[in-house]
């Protein structure tokens, strides 16, 4: 009956001198003692000398394993952190606020993945607004884009997004667009006895265009639910057969200079958990 409590006694003193790991991000581990795991540092000593309280840094540190067999993760910044947006709204759903002035309807769904991260796509109705070069045209276009935000220069403690949905972003684009309009043509030519002649002719015309764009903006979230999104880009271009830079959704420029941009002001709501 006596072994029992030897036993408990010396289990107890084995837990309270195992000793924890601290794995750095580097893969130097350290045996020690933790004594408290704040929100910028780790404090620890050594059993050989427990009056010597060491530091470091957490985003020195990629885990803690106790001698209790407990592992903890320490994160490198609290940006990354999603308890931090557990209240905020995810999704969002925008128009194109100056689109119809250039003769398309463009509206634009956005979903946040994680923080600092979101993808978007954006769907354009040609001919939805007005005609800006009396060409009757007429097609759709579509936009992808995956949007990264802009993380600050350096970390202060406890520092975080005021929204996932808000802030400096760049994101990389693809663009398609498929589209009919009206030409008109003049010829100008010199008959056989030296005359000055034109012709003039209509005919329906088609074009599909593809852009690869790199995308620069800034969005503003208000109360959770209201946003604004400015952006411009540039990139490549192929398919247009104009010179005019048909400015539906995006320009496109001739193949012998195929620069793509694009530009928009977009409004909208923020919904979702």
């Amino acid at each position: 009956m006596k072994t029992l409590p030897i036993i408990l006694l010396l289990f107890c003193t084995l837990s309270t001198f195992a000793q924890d790991r601290i794995i750095k991000k580097n893969s130097d581990v350290i045996e020690c003692k933790v004594t408290e795991m704040a929100s910028a540092e780790v404090k620890y000593f050594y059993p050989d000398n427990p009056k010597l309280i060491f530091g470091i840094d957490n985003a020195l540190v990629e885990r803690i394993e106790f001698g209790t067999g407990e592992v903890v993760q320490v994160g490198r910044n609290t940006f990354d952190n999603p308890e931090y947006y557990a209240e905020q709204s995810k999704n969002a759903l925008k128009i194109n606020f100056l689109s119809p002035l250039f003769g398309t309807t463009e509206l634009v769904y956005e979903r946040n993945i994680k923080p600092g991260q979101s993808w978007e796509t954006a769907l354009g109705i040609v001919g939805l607004g007005n005609d800006v070069q009396d060409i009757n045209p007429g097609g759709i276009y579509g936009k992808f884009a995956y949007k990264f935000l802009r993380n600050p220069d350096f970390y202060m403690n406890r520092m975080h997004y005021s929204h996932l949905l808000k802030g400096a972003y760049i994101a990389p684009e693809i663009a398609l667009r498929y589209m009919s309009y009206d030409s008109n043509t003049w010829d100008y030519y010199y008959d056989s006895n030296g005359n000055f002649n034109d012709t003039y002719s209509e005919s329906r015309e088609s074009q599909l265009t593809l852009a690869i764009m790199l995308k620069f903006g800034k969005q503003w979230v208000f109360d959770d639910a209201f946003l604004v999104d400015v952006y411009c880009g540039v990139g490549y271009g192929i398919g247009a057969d104009d010179y005019d830079g048909l400015p539906y959704g995006f320009i496109v420029a001739p193949d012998d200079f195929p620069i793509a941009l694009t530009s928009g002001i977009r409004i909208g709501w923020v919904f979702g958990k």
